[in-house]
């Protein structure tokens, strides 16, 4: 009897966990080169899953597709949405690194870096967000965001941005879309993104870093 108890306890305790395992690992990032829509509903910054922990950590790789939605009217706090990236550790307020963007004057859209470092956010710290470019709607673009050398590096198209990381442990998350922040839309978001693997390609990255 106290057999049976201790089994069916230990079943309840890991079922949740193995089921947010598979729902996360099933929805957050597909590597089968098949485009998906993800879709923030208005009056929202994220939607469910929004995070999915991997073992050794170090990149993200994508292409995205923007569209209209991601048009609004310039709040008063214009914060960075973020689009894709990862996490160095449990928090990602500890160390982190994100393409973000933002929409300014109601009509412009800022591509951007944004990387909290040692606990410090972007906003507080030296070299810690960058912008990179400018994009438009229903325009395929590439990212690849990589850990290395102690340095977040991030290569948007032909653009290169890297910044220091800190001291950050081996494992990490992926962190999904987010709107805002200190406002939310008053319109569905939604974004095509393609997450890939291509580690092949890391030799002709090199060629976009400078040299030092």
């Amino acid at each position: 009897m106290r057999l049976t108890i201790r089994i069916l306890t230990v079943v309840i305790i890991l079922l949740p966990l193995t089921e947010l395992f598979f729902v996360s690992y099933a929805t957050f990032v597909d590597l089968s080169n098949e485009w998906r829509t993800i879709r923030i509903k208005e009056g929202n910054h994220s939607y469910y899953p929004s995070v999915e922990f991997i073992y050794h950590l170090d990149e993200t790789e994508f292409y995205f597709r923007p569209n209209d939605s991601w048009y609004y009217n310039e709040p008063e706090r214009n914060g960075w949405n973020k689009i894709r990236g990862f996490s160095k550790g449990m928090h990602h307020d500890n160390a982190s690194a994100r393409l973000v963007y933002k929409c300014v004057d109601d009509t412009l859209l800022l591509i951007g870096s944004y990387c909290y470092v040692n606990g410090v956010h972007p906003n507080e710290g030296m070299g810690q967000q960058a912008i990179l470019d400018t994009i438009r709607p229903n325009r395929v673009y590439h990212c690849l965001i990589r850990y290395e050398d102690e340095k977040f590096k991030f290569y948007f198209e032909d653009k290169y941005w890297e910044c220091f990381a800190g001291e950050n442990p081996s494992w990490g998350y992926m962190l999904n879309p987010f709107i805002g922040g200190v406002f939310t839309l008053d319109h569905d978001w939604s974004i095509d993104i393609l997450d890939i693997n291509r580690a092949e390609q890391a030799a002709s990255l090199q060629s976009l870093e400078p040299n030092l």
